[in-house]
């Protein structure tokens, strides 16, 4: 029950979110797994997004994660990405580091459920702007059916003394012990002006395994 409870409260939560957008852009994510021993993962992630109605290049931005798996409940998190920014209308480009580490926790679990929480911090490095640093936090609620794997998250940004949100929902499907494909939509709202809305697509790898496979 507490599930479901979770869910629709997730689901309200972008129902009230305006209707209106001023963009539709589009996410595309790889990532590419590499298990060197049981628990201890890592990940090369990489993700393309075009925006101003999926029209144009908005961003490309790719890195390491560490993923340790330190219990069966708790992954802790870091890694670094460098961002290629696109700035809307003007269309130049400039380049950002970030660093971030965190936490995250399977709070509830069923036979076919789950639901995590996340929390972490990230700091952003560039010469077009003066460095600042985000926190994050993040609930996920994920199923297991036959035909896929559907999800739902809520996520709280708060940067530069201001919070804004992030709403997502989409399906995974497995469709080998290696590959993992899913698709998805995001409520994205801004720092600043109006937000977004985003269809993503997901390909992950897994191209290493360890011995004893694991799920994180």
């Amino acid at each position: 029950m507490k599930q479901w409870l979770l869910a629709g409260a997730m689901l309200a939560a972008l129902a009230q979110s305006p209707a209106y957008a001023d963009d539709v852009e589009s996410l595309h994510i790889l990532n590419l797994n590499f298990e060197w021993r049981r628990g201890l993962t890592l990940q090369m992630h990489t993700r393309l997004r075009t925006f101003e109605n999926i029209g144009a290049y908005n961003q490309f931005r790719g890195g390491p994660v560490l993923l340790w798996q330190a219990n069966p409940r708790l992954l802790v998190i870091t890694g670094y990405y460098f961002t290629n920014q696109n700035r809307r209308v003007v269309h130049t480009n400039y380049d950002i580091h970030r660093a971030f580490g965190g936490l995250q926790y399977r709070v509830l679990r069923g036979e076919t459920w789950s639901v995590d929480a996340r929390g972490a911090l990230e700091s952003f490095h560039s010469d077009q702007f003066q460095d600042y640093r985000r926190w994050r936090t993040r609930t996920l609620l994920t199923k297991k059916l036959r035909l896929g794997e559907p999800y739902a998250s809520g996520e709280a940004l708060h940067e530069r003394g201001v919070w804004y949100g992030r709403y997502t929902a989409g399906v995974l499907w497995k469709v080998n012990a290696r590959l993992k494909i899913g698709t998805g939509y995001e409520f994205r709202q801004a720092m600043t002006g109006p937000p977004s809305h985003v269809v993503a697509t997901l390909f992950e790898w897994q191209a290493r395994r360890a011995r004893t496979p694991h799920e994180n």
